[in-house]
């Protein structure tokens, strides 16, 4: 039970981050958002709001390895295909009122701490969608600079839609990465005799 609290704590403050950035994401509104009692907060993060920020990044964090882990390899064009469009719903569904939680918390950090903890959460965002990459034949090499634009490119994308309230932006990098995705160098395996 006291697991479930935690674990509903994390999961709604990484929504609220995702939706609101670091410096409107308080206690009160991670009990609200999430129906758990106001006196549970510093019994199941004694660190305060920097221990619920950090397990918050570390849960966006594996959800995404988990998602694209999900995600059926095919070819290149295909995973990214699949990749852009789930995340492209994801911000319509959200109304585009979300976004990437490491972003807000980079963007509005505290301390290195959480700047340091973000960047350990790209990183992984980076390694999972390269290895993915690999998984299609794509080279070491092109897989891991195709996964940091294609990550860099969404971030950036999904922040215009959300101020001009459209997918316009969206649509723009889903066009350019899957033409892409489609040149990429693939790894060339020896016909065996």
């Amino acid at each position: 039970m006291a697991k479930n609290v935690r674990q509903r704590m994390i999961v709604g403050a990484c929504d609220l981050l995702s939706r609101r950035g670091l410096q409107s994401t308080s206690f009160a509104e991670v009990t609200q958002a999430t129906g758990t009692p106001r006196g549970s907060i510093y019994h199941h993060f004694p660190g305060g709001k920097q221990e619920l920020v950090l397990a918050a990044l570390d849960a966006n964090a594996e959800s995404f390895v988990e998602w694209i882990g999900s995600i059926c390899r095919v070819n290149p064009e295909q995973f990214v295909r699949t990749v852009l469009d789930g995340y492209r719903a994801y911000v319509l569904d959200g109304e585009f009122e979300v976004g990437c939680a490491a972003t807000a918390v980079t963007v509005a950090a505290e301390n290195t701490e959480q700047l340091d903890r973000c960047a350990v959460v790209f990183a992984t965002f980076i390694d999972t969608l390269s290895d993915g990459l690999r998984e299609c034949g794509v080279e070491h090499e092109a897989a891991r600079s195709f996964a940091t634009l294609a990550l860099c490119s969404l971030n950036g994308a999904t922040t215009v839609a959300r101020a001009a309230r459209t997918a316009a932006a969206l649509d723009t990098v889903e066009h350019h990465l899957i033409d892409q995705a489609r040149t990429l160098p693939r790894v060339h395996v020896a016909a065996t005799a």
